[in-house]
């Protein structure tokens, strides 16, 4: 099992410009993956990437990529020349992620990240999205990566907001290299079992996101973290576990999808604290695995 944190936690904004200390840090807190937001790797500098993986190799940190796709990039559209056009961003996108030596790409990548303008079509949506996930499916094999799709709640999108949807589309698709990605914050507000989410999940579980109901740092709090962790032994997923901490105000995380209007750290908090606190969070989460394990 690795352990991955998302880069907006040590910042205000999805993207920066400071990935190698980040890895870095990451390392130095325990972590073995940075996830970290697509849209800058699409013009990168050369100079970046080569900075970006040689972090990487130095401190032995993975790079995950995520993020949620606009209008044009929609792979579900029904008006087929747009979808061909977004089939063709998405293999673009691709070979971006193939270019930092990333391996697995999670988030909304089968829609429309808060459309909601015509729910009535979901189905004709959710068909024309298996399309174009086949055809990218096959072009992710090829550059060995993990297109992995994520379940979120109603109030992000229509098409998929139970494991047993995702499920089905990745069925649909039938593609080793099209999966799923859970997020116990979006669970919570639609599954009526998280840890059956992740059994309905089984293996096309690609990734797993975790954080507190308020999407703090993971810890104590209402969740049922040990039928989670022993979900999660229980269907030998192996992948990554990472933590997606939403918690600071006035940036592009806040207004820009994570909906932060008040600070959720504590007053005061540097940047010792950040990282203590992130400690303290990984060793609460491996607990709850090695404290499945034994069962």
């Amino acid at each position: 099992m690795k352990y991955g944190m998302c880069y907006c936690y040590w910042s205000k904004d999805w993207e920066g410009t400071n990935y190698p200390q980040t890895i870095e840090r990451a390392r130095k807190c325990g972590f073995d993956v940075l996830e970290i937001f697509y849209g800058r790797l699409l013009d990168m500098a050369q100079t970046e990437v080569d900075d970006i993986k040689a972090a990487c190799k130095a401190n032995d940190v993975e790079l995950y990529i995520c993020g949620g796709f606009g209008a044009e990039e929609d792979l579900s559209q029904l008006d087929e020349p747009g979808r061909k056009h977004a089939v063709e961003k998405a293999k673009e996108l691709l070979a971006a992620i193939a270019r930092v030596d990333a391996h697995n790409f999670s988030g909304i990548n089968y829609g429309c990240w808060c459309d909601f303008s015509h729910p009535e079509n979901k189905q004709k949506n959710l068909e024309a999205a298996a399309r174009s996930l086949r055809e990218i499916g096959a072009a992710a094999g090829d550059l060995g990566i993990s297109w992995n799709m994520e379940v979120v709640n109603r109030f992000e999108s229509y098409l998929l907001n139970t494991a047993a949807e995702a499920r089905a589309l990745t069925d649909e698709v039938d593609s080793s290299n099209i999966n799923i990605l859970l997020d116990i914050f979006h669970g919570m507000i639609e599954e009526d079992d998280l840890a059956n989410a992740i059994r309905i999940a089984g293996d096309k579980l690609g990734h797993y996101h975790v954080g507190t109901n308020n999407r703090r740092l993971p810890g104590p709090c209402f969740l049922p973290w040990k039928d989670v962790a022993r979900a999660l032994v229980d269907v030998g997923y192996d992948k990554t576990i990472s933590f997606e901490p939403l918690v600071r105000s006035g940036g592009t995380v806040a207004l820009q999808g994570g909906h932060v209007w008040r600070e959720m750290l504590p007053n005061d908090a540097t940047d010792d604290d950040l990282d203590r606190m992130a400690t303290e969070a990984l060793g609460f989460m491996k607990g709850l695995i090695e404290e499945a394990r034994e069962q």
